[in-house]
């Protein structure tokens, strides 16, 4: 009779832990990389979100990362014309910046012209796309090559 008991004991047992399943995150991680005058630099942690200028009122649509030495930040903002967040091609309303953060100074940028981005799709909570062009140091031009992003929106 005990033998019963403890059967339905652990027969009880194993069915209660086999059943607790652990939630895993299957969010895909973000993804932000790019070639700028030959040196790779790869987000190792990223972020994006959607914004609007407090100025002139434009959604923003912003990706931020670190490289994984904590050497460099990268920032890459598009505006939207007319609010419409939508795939497409844009090129007059993005920004991109490098930073030193070591020496606390700006190394490359593109401001509305020089730069690329074929926003592949967009919805509230990941985007994808490809970028290239000439991000700028003062007088001197540098091609930037191979820039991908695959992000998680928050």
């Amino acid at each position: 009779m005990r033998f019963k008991l403890w059967f339905a004991a652990l027969f009880a047992a194993i069915t209660a832990l086999s059943s607790c399943e652990s939630k895993k995150d299957t969010t895909p991680a973000s993804t932000f990389v790019f070639t700028l005058d030959g040196q790779t630099y790869h987000s190792s942690q990223t972020d994006a979100f959607m914004e609007v200028d407090s100025t002139t009122g434009e959604k923003l649509f912003s990706i931020n990362g670190v490289t994984n030495n904590l050497s460099h930040h990268m920032e890459l903002v598009i505006g939207f014309p007319e609010n419409i967040v939508q795939p497409g091609t844009y090129e007059a309303s993005v920004t991109m910046v490098l930073s030193d953060i070591q020496q606390n100074k700006v190394t490359a940028y593109a401001m509305g012209k020089g730069l690329k981005v074929n926003l592949t799709s967009i919805n509230s909570k990941h985007a994808e796309g490809t970028f290239s062009g000439t991000l700028t140091n003062g007088e001197i031009e540098k091609p930037l090559t191979d820039g991908t992003f695959i992000v998680n929106i928050k």
